[in-house]
């Protein structure tokens, strides 16, 4: 193992340490985005805590709203992140960037983005069809 660790273990380790309350402070950030009529706001994990409409924003086709709702919850996660990287990079050691936030990497030294595909077991028994039915 390189010794590294994963957002998930970090953010569990924070709020493991009985230091500065850091689990009090990951639950408290929160990430604002707007435009186009909608205003939201989206806690740490990226789920939405607050929605708001102007009046107008509601008369635009059902598609076109969700896809700005869509984005602007990228926006605000993403700022979101950055503020819990922020707070969990007091964590990490001396010489670590900290979790890389944004677009995966489609290629990086010996590793592959993407999820792991493992062949399925061969089967140990034979399962020929058996049919039920009388003649």
């Amino acid at each position: 193992m390189s010794g590294e660790r994963t957002t998930v273990e970090l953010i569990e380790d924070a709020f493991a340490e009985p230091g500065p309350e850091y689990g009090a402070r990951l639950a408290a950030i929160r990430a604002e985005a707007c435009g186009d009529g909608v205003a939201l706001v989206v806690d740490l994990h990226g789920a939405l805590v607050e929605l708001r409409f102007e009046r107008w924003a509601l008369d635009v086709a059902p598609g076109e709203l969700a896809g700005t709702i869509r984005r602007l919850a990228a926006e605000a996660g993403v700022a979101a992140l950055r503020q819990g990287r922020e707070l969990l990079g007091e964590l990490l050691p001396v010489g670590v960037d900290g979790p890389r936030i944004g677009a995966r990497p489609v290629e990086e030294e010996g590793f592959v983005a993407g999820p792991v595909i493992r062949p399925r077991p061969e089967a140990e028994e034979d399962f020929t069809p058996v049919t039920w039915a009388t003649p």
